[in-house]
């Protein structure tokens, strides 16, 4: 039986869903009409590159972008280097998200080379990334959970 809500830190989902960032499809009006829809407790950005974030590249800040009622919404972030991937929640704290997901389980391999499921291979990398985006996070409540790691 799927549970009515669940929690995040403090952050309550409910209903008890959460819609899958996909790539070239979780974009704001995707977004805004799931959460119409009214079977989405939690939503998430299109998954973002840490590295185009803190360069301020235009297209991948645009990823980020949410209306206030799609609150709550967690970003989610991709990368490979420590410093670069708490670099980027920094931003994030001005940008009001819920919370940051760190995706480590994408098997695509333009993905993988800097990211994804290749930090599978290097768990004390993946322990270092963790570690240090929670450490730069205002309010660190990024889902730890094996089963939304990313």
């Amino acid at each position: 039986m799927i549970p009515a809500s669940y929690k995040i830190r403090d952050l309550e989902i409910a209903p008890a869903a959460v819609l899958a960032p996909m790539a070239g499809v979780t974009d704001t009006l995707f977004r805004r009409v799931i959460r119409g829809l009214g079977g989405c407790g939690l939503l998430m950005t299109e998954f973002t590159s840490s590295e185009g974030i803190t360069r301020s590249a235009k297209k991948t800040l645009r990823y980020l972008y949410f209306q206030e009622d799609e609150h709550p919404i967690t970003a989610q972030l991709f990368g490979a280097n420590p410093e670069v991937m708490a670099e980027a929640p920094k931003w994030w704290k001005t940008s009001a998200t819920d919370a940051v997901d760190i995706k480590s389980r994408c098997p695509a391999k333009k993905v993988v080379k800097c990211g994804g499921s290749g930090l599978l291979r290097d768990i004390p990398l993946l322990t270092d990334i963790f570690k240090s985006v929670r450490r730069c996070r205002k309010n660190p409540s990024y889902h730890e959970d094996s089963r939304r790691l990313g």
